[in-house]
């Protein structure tokens, strides 16, 4: 797991693994957190928390996705209905 934290545009991004194929941002259930979904599997791989210091500072911050096994495998039902509508 890695962080690295942008001062200058007040973001935190958070890798939590490498992921095995390409990845495709899409907004989270938390409003300002963008995550980078392994396309392949839907597994949430990185995640970046915009506004970084105003959140922190009113405690944790719960990205709900990221343990989350039903958001992703309805992303991946998801995300297979619309490659069936091509």
């Amino acid at each position: 797991m890695t962080f690295e934290y942008s001062e200058f545009a007040d973001t935190m991004v958070i890798s939590i693994s490498e992921p095995s194929s390409p990845c495709v941002s899409v907004e989270g259930l938390t409003p300002g957190v963008i995550l980078r979904v392994e396309e392949s599997t839907g597994i949430v791989r990185s995640f970046q928390v915009l506004l970084w210091s105003r959140r922190i500072a009113h405690g944790p911050i719960l990205i709900p996705e990221i343990t989350d096994p039903e958001f992703q495998s309805q992303w991946i039902k998801n995300q297979s209905s619309l490659c069936a509508g091509e």
